[in-house]
């Protein structure tokens, strides 16, 4: 009995270790995209669609950025 208490709670420990590990290799990954997609709002070169297009991140969510990143701008100008 104690054995097969302490598998079942081995196999919900890898499942649960699983789960958690691509949720943080994929939070991960979008963190990077941001971070990405940050970085070529800064150069201005591309539009937010072609942005949102060559990251994959949502339009919306990329003109989110850019408004953070804009107000964030805006701030460092009114501090100096």
């Amino acid at each position: 009995m104690i054995k097969e208490i302490a598998q079942k709670y081995e196999n919900i420990q890898k499942g649960v270790g699983e789960v958690m590990g691509g949720a943080l290799i994929e939070t991960s990954a979008r963190a990077i995209l941001k971070e990405t997609a940050l970085r070529m709002l800064k150069r201005g070169k591309m539009t937010v669609g072609e942005i949102a297009e060559d990251t994959g991140l949502s339009l919306a969510e990329v003109q989110r950025l850019r408004k953070t990143l804009d107000e964030v701008t805006q701030q460092v100008r009114n501090s100096q």
